[in-house]
């Protein structure tokens, strides 16, 4: 079997920092029962409110305007060889994140696998391929030569590619998770958030079946059921024969026969 020569991308998950299912149950029963807060926790620890009772309150209640609990409950996933252009990214999504020096431990490894990430475009384009691969191995001699002359590592590391390869680890409450899926499994999103939003989602599907059932591209029907990217994205969109796009259903509500049919029946 040959080894991939890419290094991919691979989310991990390492649990949640609190229990999910119990947070966003007591979360909700307390706002809508009288009953002492410490007696349901009570309840809750003693085993007299069973787990599937719990899980089929979380299922059935939570509805879709139902999101001050969702901050409640945290996620935690490790992110292995995501480069550190994305690895930014993430940095506007509103999640804890714990950056690692993994990158220095990439570029003093002694063997010849890739320091950066490479995008699926370069691996189409042998010229391009061969050229990127001279580069990072330019790049990363260059830095040694400045640890060898004694230049800091972070001033080193001013010479390596933004795609250099790193670890994240990354914590985010479910409404994070809800609102980072709907774009990042968005076929116009950059190709390595997307490939974690999906990675994430398959894993939440294992571990939390009923909350995943809320996550979704957001023009998926669970979402928000229409997509709101550039029109010529949409219409090279793979999901464009499913999903409406919402030009076309502004266009439908300013029909003259639509508009008339709903004055009526209000």
């Amino acid at each position: 079997m040959t080894k991939n020569p890419f290094p991919l991308l691979n989310v991990s998950f390492m649990g949640c920092s609190k229990d999910t299912i119990e947070i966003l149950y007591s979360a909700s029963k307390i706002s809508l029962t009288s009953m002492d807060p410490r007696e349901l926790w009570a309840k809750i620890r003693r085993n007299e409110i069973s787990r599937e009772a719990m899980t089929d309150f979380v299922s059935e209640k939570f509805g879709d305007n139902c999101h001050a609990p969702l901050r409640q409950a945290q996620f935690i996933f490790v992110v292995d060889n995501i480069s550190r252009l994305s690895a930014s990214k993430l940095n506007r999504q509103q999640m804890e994140m714990g950056k690692t020096d993994l990158f220095r431990l990439s570029v003093n490894r002694q063997d010849s696998a890739p320091v950066a990430a490479t995008p699926p475009s370069f691996r189409d384009n042998p010229d391009l391929l061969e050229k990127w691969n001279g580069l990072q191995a330019e790049m990363v001699e260059f830095y040694h030569a400045c640890r060898e002359h004694g230049i800091d590592p972070d001033d080193a590391g001013f010479a390596l590619p933004q795609g250099l390869l790193c670890r994240e680890q990354i914590s985010m409450n479910f409404q994070t998770i809800q609102r980072f899926m709907d774009q990042g499994l968005c076929e116009n999103t950059q190709w390595e958030i997307r490939e974690m939003s999906w990675q994430i989602l398959q894993i939440l599907k294992v571990e939390f079946p009923t909350l995943a059932k809320r996550l979704g591209i957001k023009c998926w029907e669970n979402r928000n059921l229409a997509c709101d990217e550039p029109y010529h994205i949409y219409q090279s969109c793979k999901w464009n024969q499913d999903r409406p796009h919402k030009k076309d259903l502004t266009g439908i509500w300013k029909m003259k026969p639509f508009r008339t049919a709903q004055k009526k029946a209000m």
